[in-house]
């Protein structure tokens, strides 16, 4: 009898520790995205949820305008979740906090010999990992195929030509002008103008990011050349001063042959039907450009610290971050480039429509790896826009950015 009993006390015991292992690890996942991004981040989820019984991921979308301030008071809290979307150009911020877990130990060998190096080199901080990154949004450039056709560039089959450097670029708008009287170029008066636009030209003429000693520095003459650059397309009507929605339908509507926008905008062009007359090709470089870049963030997944670190929870969250990454072709439909070179080599990736044609974008894409970018960022776009409009000099311009980069940053 007493064997007996106690025979059935050790099946009870190992029925009970089957139940809870078996029970879910969950993990709560917060992100910043709405539209037609948050459909496919939704189905991703669901995905991975159906996909094993492992990890169960609740995804908690908070409203883009308050996502980092409602992050952070989570954080200095002691409640963040378990997983969070956040920009790489803000990880350096709250890498200094002490906020972000560092994640060495939780990614493996082979996912980080898979990432491009570009991209995981800006979440790397001292040595250690920050972020599993996820993709990379970098600015393209698209085109309307019947104005380029209208101005002559198209070769003896029918296609349009397409510049190869900055300079032909240049000479494409100013022939545009004159062949057909339509922009040369569109492009928005903010972000796109002051921050991508800006710095991708200022790369590409050689412009640093670092001084010797490894600090965040922006070379003043090559500023100055810089917002010339950028003016001289607007003191010679090849642009206009317009928004964002303004500058897309410039395009759409044949009214401008190029538009400078991120790769997210080839998506509602598809949802437009408008990929019969609009093409995507990189940011073209300048001659005399010895490595080719282009401004690119982009989203990554973080594993807040918390007062007390659940290490189940831990690696439930760097499980699906491995997963999310490994599946990012179907992110891609939104328009963002994959950065696991597996990924971006696949079949589900290539077959999406035209991603062919600016892949090498997520190879030269970077963002400054600075803290207390949004600072500096907030002056760039004051500063392209008082030049552009007139109210001050590209010479005043980057004596000013010079300045407020050396307070920012001291």
């Amino acid at each position: 009898m007493k064997k007996f009993f106690w025979v059935l006390v050790l099946c009870m015991t190992m029925l009970l520790s089957v139940v809870v292992f078996s029970k879910p690890v969950e993990i709560s996942f917060w992100t910043l995205f709405s539209g037609g991004e948050g459909h496919i981040m939704n189905n991703l989820v669901d995905e991975f949820n159906k996909s094993q019984d492992q990890v169960r991921v609740n995804q908690q979308a908070l409203d883009w305008g308050q996502y980092y301030s409602k992050l952070l008071a989570a954080m200095l809290a002691g409640n963040p979740p378990d997983l969070a979307i956040m920009h790489k150009s803000s990880l350096p911020d709250y890498v200094q906090r002490g906020t972000v877990l560092p994640l060495n130990n939780y990614m493996p060998n082979a996912l980080k010999q898979d990432y491009l190096q570009n991209i995981l080199q800006a979440v790397t901080f001292n040595g250690q990992i920050y972020a599993f990154p996820l993709d990379t949004h970098p600015l393209v450039l698209y085109y309307n195929k019947n104005v380029l056709k209208k101005a002559g560039f198209v070769d003896s089959k029918g296609q349009v030509i397409l510049p190869k450097t900055f300079e032909e670029f240049y000479s494409f708008c100013k022939q545009i002008k004159q062949k057909t009287g339509k922009y040369g170029l569109s492009i928005e008066d903010l972000n796109g103008l002051g921050e991508r636009l800006w710095l991708t030209i200022y790369r590409n003429l050689g412009g640093v990011l670092e001084d010797s000693k490894g600090n965040f520095y922006i070379d003043k003459a090559i500023a100055e050349k810089t917002y010339n650059e950028i003016l001289k397309f607007y003191k010679e009507g090849l642009t206009t001063y317009v928004n964002y929605d303004t500058a897309r339908a410039l395009l759409v509507s044949g009214e401008a042959a190029f538009n400078f926008d991120g790769v997210w905008a080839i998506a509602a062009f598809e949802d437009m039907g408008a990929l019969q007359d609009i093409g995507v090709m990189p940011v073209p470089a300048y001659s005399s450009t010895k490595v080719p870049y282009v401004w690119g963030d982009s989203h990554t997944l973080i594993i807040p610290k918390a007062p007390k670190m659940d290490e189940t929870k831990i690696k439930a969250a760097a499980t699906f971050a491995q997963w999310l990454v490994n599946h990012s072709y179907d992110w891609a439909k939104a328009g963002h480039l994959p950065v696991a070179k597996s990924v971006g080599q696949s079949t589900e990736f290539l077959k999406l429509s035209l991603r062919k044609d600016f892949i090498v974008s997520a190879e030269r894409a970077f963002v400054p790896q600075v803290k207390g970018w949004s600072q500096i960022q907030q002056k760039l776009l004051e500063l392209c826009q008082g030049v552009v409009l007139g109210k001050t000099t590209p010479q005043k311009a980057a004596e000013e950015l010079v300045t407020t980069v050396n307070q920012v940053t001291k």
